[in-house]
C-alpha cells in the first residue's frame, strides 16, 4: 500500500479524537473512503476500555445487512484488541431496537416478532392481496386500479409513517388523490393483515415507538438501559427515525452519530440531508468531527466528485476539505478520470463492454470493474448485450436474482420455515409462491381465519376445522402443510449437504428440472458443511458483497482453506447507484449521464430531487479507486424508440470536458489504468 504510516498515524489521530469524545452529542462527518466504520468500531474499543458496561452500548445502522455487516467489523476488532465484553454489545437496526423496546414494554400486539416486508413481498404478496380484498378493478397507476392503486395507497401510509404527518414534503401525491374512505379502508385491511400474518411495513415499528413515547406509556431509557448510542448512516434517517433517536438524547443517552450529507440519496423514504446538517441545532451541546482524509479514491477521480457537489450543494450543506491521500503517498499516484460523449447508446454501451474485455485481458479480476446505472429499465439491456456480444462475464442488478422470482421466493419459504416456525410471512410466501396458488385463494383463507378467529401459522401443523374453507383453500392449505411436515424434521444446524436431497426432492416436484437445477447453482459457493440458518441468510443478503463476507466467515468457522479464486464469481459487477453506496471498485463506469436519465423526468421540476441526483452521482465517481469513466449518448434506444438526448446539467462540473469516442479504452489507456492499479 502506497499510503505511508505516517499519513496513516495523522488520520487515525482524527478518527481517535472522534471516537473518544466524551462529549453528550459527538456528531462525526465522514466524506467517502474516509474511514468512518474505523471510527466507530474505535468508539466501542474505546467504552469498552474505559470498563463501560457492554450490556449498555447499542449501535444502530441502516439495513439488516449493514448491520451485521458493522456487528463482525466490530467483534473483529475489539477481540483482535483483547475486549471480549464485545459480544454483550448489541449491533442492530434501528427497526429492531424499536421492535426490543415495544417487546420489553409489553406493547406488541403481534402474535410473534413482525417482520418488515420487502419490496418483493409488498409488490408480489401485500398489494395484490389487498387489491383482491378490496376489489380493486384492473387497470393504470391513477385510476383506481390494481395492483397499481393499492400501491398508490400503501405507499401514502409509509409517508405517514416514516414522518408522523400525511402528505409530507417530498410525498408525491397520485394523478388521483387518495380519499378518506381509501385510507380509512387500507388502514382496517392493514391492521388485521399484519396480525394474522405478523408483519409490519417499512417504518410503522419506529413510528409506532414514537407515537407510544409522545403518549408517555414508553421510556426506552428505563426499559433498555441504554447509556450509549451509535447511529451509522445518520444522513439516511427520516422524521421518524430522529424522532426515535432525539427521545433517547433527551433521556440522558450519550449519542454518537456518523454520516455524510454529501452521501444522503434516500429522499424516498423521507430522508434528508437536513437531519446531520442541522443535528447541532436541535442539540446545541454538540461537539463536531471531520474525517478528510480520503483512502480509497485517487486525486484525479476525486477531482469531477469535488466539483460536482460543490456546485450543486443546498445552502445549508456543511463545508469540507475532502483530499486523497493519494497525493503524497509514496509513489504517488493521481489516478485516471475520462469523459465521453457517444452517438449512441448502443456505441456507449460496446465501448464499455470493450473496455472491459481488454482489462480483463489484462489481468484485471472483473469484480473489480463496476458500472453504475441511475435507470437500469433504460441501460441495462443494451449494457447485457454488449457484454455478452465480448464474452465479458456479468452480474447483473439484485432485480434479476433468484430470490426476486417466485421459484426463489419458494425456496427461500422452505429454508426461513425450518429456521424460525414462528415467521408467518414465511408460511404465506409458502402457501402463495405455489404453482396455481394466486391472492384470491390466499385472501378467502386469511378472511376466513379472521372470521373464525384462527391463528395463521397453526393452520399449517393443527388439524383444520371441518366445514371452515371451501374445497379450493383446503386443497391450497393442505398442500402447503405436506412442505411443512417435511422442514419441519429440520433444524437450523443442520448442514445443506444433509438435507440437499430433501430440498431437491420437493423443488423437482413443484417446479421442475430447471428450477432445481437452478437452485444447485445458487447454492453452490456454500460449503457443504453450511448450515440451514447460514444458507438462508447467505440468499436474505442485500448483495454480493455480503454473500462474500458471510462466506468468508463460514470458510473460519469451519477452518477451511479459502477458495484461490475468491468468494464470488468473477464477474463484473453492475449495480444500481443506490446498491453501490459503502461498495468500491478499481474502475467505476458511470454511463448515460444524460438530462433524460440523470436527473431524468421524475427529478427535474423538484430543485431537492435534482440536488439529490448530484448526490447519487457523486457517490457513484467516489466507488472508484483508480480510474472513473464517465459518459453519455447524444441518441438512446429506451422504451420501443430512439430519443434524442442532451448531456445532464451535471456535465459542465466534472473537472473536464467530455470529449468524441467511437470506441473503448485503447491499448496505452488500458495499460496506464493498470499501472496506476498497481500502485494502489
Amino acid at each position: 500500500m502506497p499510503i505511508t504510516p505516517a499519513q496513516i498515524l495523522a488520520a487515525q489521530l482524527v478518527q481517535h479524537a472522534a471516537a473518544h469524545d466524551p462529549t453528550p452529542q459527538v456528531r462525526l462527518i465522514a466524506g467517502p473512503g474516509t474511514g468512518k466504520s474505523f471510527a466507530i468500531q474505535e468508539r466501542v474499543a474505546w467504552l469498552l476500555a474505559s470498563r463501560m458496561n457492554a450490556s449498555e452500548i447499542f449501535v444502530v445502522s441502516f439495513t439488516r445487512a449493514s448491520a451485521r455487516d458493522l456487528r463482525d467489523r466490530i467483534v473483529d476488532y475489539c477481540t483482535r484488541l483483547g475486549l471480549p465484553a464485545v459480544s454483550q454489545v448489541s449491533v442492530t437496526t434501528l427497526h429492531s431496537l424499536a421492535l426490543r423496546s415495544l417487546r420489553a414494554a409489553g406493547l406488541l400486539v403481534y402474535p410473534a416478532d413482525p417482520l418488515v416486508l420487502d419490496d418483493w413481498e409488498l409488490e408480489n404478496l401485500h398489494d395484490p392481496e389487498y387489491s383482491t380484498s378490496t376489489g380493486f378493478r384492473p387497470g393504470r397507476a391513477g385510476t383506481g386500479s390494481t395492483p397499481a392503486r393499492a400501491k398508490e395507497i400503501r405507499l401514502d401510509y409509509e409517508a405517514f409513517w416514516g414522518t408522523g404527518v400525511w402528505q409530507p414534503a417530498g410525498y408525491a401525491a397520485p394523478a388521483q388523490p387518495i380519499t378518506p374512505n381509501e385510507r380509512q379502508n387500507y388502514g382496517q385491511f392493514h391492521r388485521s393483515r399484519a396480525q394474522l400474518y405478523s408483519y409490519v411495513l417499512p417504518g410503522e415499528i419506529v413510528r409506532q415507538c414514537v407515537e407510544n413515547i409522545q403518549a408517555g406509556v414508553l421510556d426506552l431509557h428505563q426499559l433498555l438501559h441504554i447509556r450509549h448510542l451509535i447511529v451509522d448512516e445518520y444522513q439516511d434517517l427520516n422524521p421518524s427515525d430522529i424522532a426515535f433517536v432525539d427521545t433517547l438524547i433527551h433521556s440522558g443517552v450519550i449519542v454518537f452519530v456518523a454520516g455524510d450529507d454529501d452521501q444522503s440519496l434516500y429522499s424516498f423514504r423521507y430522508a434528508s440531508p437536513l437531519g446531520i446538517q442541522l443535528f447541532h441545532q436541535r442539540h446545541p451541546a454538540t461537539s463536531h468531527h471531520q474525517l478528510s482524509d480520503c483512502f480509497r479514491s485517487t486525486p484525479n477521480v476525486l477531482a469531477p466528485a469535488l466539483d460536482l457537489i460543490q456546485a450543486f450543494a443546498d445552502p445549508t450543506r456543511i463545508p469540507k476539505q475532502l483530499s486523497s491521500l493519494y497525493v503524497n503517498s509514496q509513489p504517488a499516484e493521481a489516478g485516471i478520470a475520462h469523459r465521453w460523449r457517444f452517438t449512441s447508446g448502443a456505441s456507449e454501451a460496446r465501448a464499455i463492454a470493450e473496455s472491459c474485455r481488454d482489462l480483463i485481458a489484462a489481468e484485471m479480476h472483473p469484480r473489480e470493474i463496476m458500472i453504475l446505472l441511475s435507470n437500469t429499465r433504460a441501460t441495462l439491456p443494451a449494457l447485457r448485450q454488449a457484454l455478452e456480444a465480448v464474452g465479458v462475464p456479468y452480474q447483473s442488478p439484485r432485480a434479476d436474482s433468484f430470490l426476486d422470482t417466485r421459484e426463489g421466493r419458494f425456496v427461500f419459504a422452505l429454508l426461513r420455515i425450518a429456521c424460525d416456525h414462528d415467521d408467518y410471512v414465511a408460511h404465506r410466501l409458502l402457501l402463495g409462491t405455489y404453482p396455481g396458488v394466486g391472492p384470491t385463494t390466499c385472501d378467502v383463507l386469511a378472511q376466513t381465519a379472521l372470521a373464525r378467529g384462527l391463528n395463521y401459522r397453526r393452520l399449517f401443523y393443527d388439524p383444520v376445522p371441518a366445514g371452515t374453507f371451501r374445497p379450493r383453500e383446503i386443497h391450497a392449505l393442505m398442500t402447503a402443510r405436506g412442505f411443512c411436515a417435511a422442514v419441519d424434521q429440520w433444524d437450523p444446524t443442520d448442514t445443506i449437504a444433509a438435507r440437499a436431497s430433501e430440498l431437491d426432492q420437493i423443488v423437482r416436484h413443484v417446479f421442475g428440472d430447471q428450477t432445481a437445477n437452478q437452485v444447485v447453482v445458487e447454492l453452490a459457493p456454500l460449503p457443504a458443511d453450511a448450515t440451514i440458518q447460514e444458507t438462508r441468510d447467505f440468499l436474505w443478503a442485500d448483495n454480493d458483497e455480503q454473500r462474500g463476507n458471510m462466506l468468508r466467515a463460514i470458510y473460519e468457522r469451519l477452518v477451511l482453506p479459502q477458495p484461490q479464486e475468491g468468494f464470488l464469481p468473477p464477474q463484473v459487477r453492475i449495480m444500481t447507484m443506490h446498491g453501490a453506496k459503502g461498495l468500491g471498485a478499481i474502475v467505476t463506469f458511470v454511463p448515460a449521464l444524460e438530462e433524460q436519465i440523470l436527473p431524468g423526468p421524475r427529478r427535474q421540476p423538484y430543485p431537492g430531487l435534482v440536488l439529490e441526483a448530484a448526490r447519487m452521482l457523486y457517490v457513484s465517481v467516489t466507488r472508484a479507486r483508480a480510474a472513473c469513466i464517465l459518459s453519455y449518448a447524444d441518441s438512446r434506444f429506451m422504451y420501443g424508440s430512439v430519443s434524442a438526448h442532451t448531456r445532464t446539467r451535471f456535465a459542465t462540473n466534472l473537472a473536464g470536458p467530455f470529449r468524441p469516442r467511437t470506441s473503448g479504452l485503447d491499448g496505452a489507456e488500458v495499460s496506464q489504468i493498470m499501472l496506476s492499479a498497481a500502485n494502489l
